[in-house]
């Protein structure tokens, strides 16, 4: 593989064994390289792929305090979602030094008021109002589109549909050029 390559897909799901060190489905082992508190409102764990003996699962209830979840399961492709519901973005995955490499990043400040969430209930309330007819509500479709690309992918789950067709309409602009999309 070559360095700063890219690798295959990324483990569906990473369990806690102990502290810093997690096992994914294959019982490969990763170790937190770091966990670093970048700009304001931002966590970052970097993962690696490295053999080290399993030994005995701790108990949640054994494992000290953490920032860091218990498990991540892969969730659309390009992100986790933790033991406690939070979305976490792959910033990488790659080789680097010949070994393999995760780079997440959570947005802390996440609240649990969605961005976007206003422009997804006036859009609700439209399509109820309209009898759901889309065409009738271009308007708040826009809105909402446009309050989506405000945010980073994933900050906003009322966004993950238009996040979908954006993909859908960018997949079909390059077919119609001759240009095959990259995998999801």
């Amino acid at each position: 593989m070559a360095e700063g390559g890219e690798v295959g897909a990324p483990p569906v799901r990473l369990w806690v064994r102990r502290v810093g060190v997690y096992c994914d489905e294959h019982r490969k082992t990763w170790l937190v390289a770091a966990e670093e508190a970048s700009e304001e409102g931002m966590l970052r764990a970097r993962i690696q792929r490295v053999q080290v003996p399993l030994g005995e699962a701790l108990r949640p209830s054994q494992l000290p305090p953490s920032r860091l979840p218990h498990m991540w399961q892969l969730s659309q492709g390009e992100q986790y979602r933790d033991s406690n519901s939070r979305v976490w973005e792959i910033e990488h995955h790659l080789m680097l030094g010949g070994v393999e490499e995760l780079l997440l990043k959570l947005f802390l400040n996440m609240s649990r008021k969605d961005p976007c969430q206003k422009q997804a209930c006036e859009i609700q309330k439209c399509l109820q109002e309209n009898n759901y007819l889309e065409s009738k509500c271009e308007a708040v479709l826009q809105e909402m589109r446009k309050c989506c690309a405000r945010y980073p992918k994933g900050r906003s789950i009322c966004c993950s549909g238009f996040e979908r067709e954006e993909r859908e309409r960018e997949k079909v602009k390059l077919t119609a050029e001759g240009i095959s999309p990259p995998p999801q």
